[in-house]
């Protein structure tokens, strides 16, 4: 059974349509994949009902909250939650203007810079509920600003760079609260090795796993990552992250022998 549990669609800073992500999903040979749009669970519905339509792949429903624990960024993975849930659009809700104040925040840090970029020329698709730096990319690539989509992030945009802005989002507990709300469980997404220390506090607060496998981490990383988890009892999840850049969905993936525990929890026979 392949899967990638992380991945975005146009609802937040993906490329792809939710119904786009499932047929490529479906071409690259995946059997499931999880919808975790930044700070929105729209897209999890459009995109159930376009697998539907073509016999698969299974569709998981998430999110990915936008949170803060001692002041550090920590983003967080819902899974198996009611797209719908009132606990989930109030949170994102919050979140969206949150991320609406740090555009605008970038945006005046170009200015400064020179760069005469306005917030009209940031284009983002109808259904994205979750505007972010990848849109600001393209603004500057189209108005030939920077080459390409990831010089403006090496010039601009990267943590740390001259136009960076911090994100700010609720506390994690309350993101956590949010996804058992809406009756999922919740996964500390794409941590660093430093993150570790924190994982045991995250578990008393409710996490319940941590994603320990994606790609273009060191093996090493992912192990010292696979046992700090388990050695706060939490079980252990991987995902790409698929914004819709190549390399093409479905080339990385985990199986059930990865992410047994995350497939037994989401009710999901391999």
């Amino acid at each position: 059974m392949r899967l990638d549990l992380h991945t975005h669609t146009t609802c937040s800073d993906g490329t792809l349509t939710p119904a786009e992500l499932v047929a490529a999903a479906n071409a690259g040979g995946l059997d499931a994949v999880a919808v975790t749009d930044h700070d929105t669970a729209a897209g999890v519905a459009a995109a159930r009902a376009a697998a539907a339509a073509v016999g698969g792949p299974r569709v998981v429903a998430g999110t990915e909250l936008t949170c803060s624990l001692g002041g550090a960024e920590v983003h967080l993975l819902g899974y198996g939650i009611a797209p719908g849930h009132a606990a989930i659009a109030a949170f994102a809700a919050r979140g969206a203007a949150l991320r609406v104040e740090r555009m605008a925040a970038m945006i005046g840090r170009l200015n400064r810079l020179g760069i005469r970029v306005t917030v009209a020329e940031v284009e983002v698709p109808a259904d994205c509920a979750a505007v972010g730096r990848p849109h600001l990319a393209r603004a500057l690539v189209k108005r030939g600003t920077v080459g390409n989509f990831q010089d403006a992030f090496t010039r601009f945009l990267a943590d740390g760079g001259s136009a960076w802005v911090p994100s700010r989002g609720p506390d994690l507990a309350e993101g956590i609260a949010a996804i058992r709300a809406a009756g999922g469980f919740a996964v500390w997404a794409h941590p660093a090795l430093d993150d570790t220390r924190r994982f045991a506090a995250a578990r008393a607060m409710g996490l319940e796993g941590v994603e320990t496998l994606r790609p273009r981490v060191e093996p090493s990383i992912s192990l010292a990552l696979e046992q700090a988890a388990r050695d706060a009892g939490l079980l252990c999840t991987g995902g790409s992250d698929w914004h819709g850049a190549p390399p093409a969905l479905g080339a990385w993936y985990v199986t059930e022998r990865h992410v047994g525990d995350l497939l037994e929890r989401l009710g999901i026979a391999a």
